[in-house]
């Protein structure tokens, strides 16, 4: 019998083949469209991709980008760039506003620096008004 969660997880990646190479994107179409990927999640995936849970645990657990809970996750690049460009007084800002921010290496946005990461989201030429807009879901 099917959970409910699996009969979700089925929708959401329908079409999408059936092979190992799959999973990550597998992984990334879930979080796109529930939020994270929980144990429950992972499971879920493991039997729609016909995949041991292990597996899905062990990419899942890998990828330190893919959320595994429903709390927002800011995460504030702290490379070269974006450290002249104020990340480091973005960072002070988003966590003076109560979100739970981390320094992170490189996002790939040097040329619109600073730039942090909401969730899946990334918030480019960041101040600390557009990461707490995304954070509410309007970014």
């Amino acid at each position: 019998m099917r959970t409910e969660t699996e009969q979700q997880v089925r929708s959401i990646l329908e079409g999408m083949p059936r092979e190992r190479a799959s999973l990550l994107p597998a992984l990334w179409t879930v979080v796109d469209q529930m939020g994270w990927v929980d144990q429950e999640r992972m499971e879920a995936v493991a039997a729609v991709l016909n995949l041991p849970v292990a597996d899905v645990y062990g990419v899942a657990s890998f990828y330190a980008m893919l959320p595994s809970d429903g709390r927002t996750q800011v995460r504030v690049c702290d490379d070269v760039l974006c450290h002249l460009a104020g990340s480091e007084r973005l960072l002070d800002a988003v966590r003076a506003q109560g979100l739970d921010a981390v320094a992170w290496p490189c996002l790939g946005r040097c040329d619109q620096a600073p730039a942090a990461l909401v969730n899946a989201s990334p918030v480019v030429r960041a101040t600390a008004e557009k990461v707490q807009r995304a954070a509410q879901g309007g970014e």
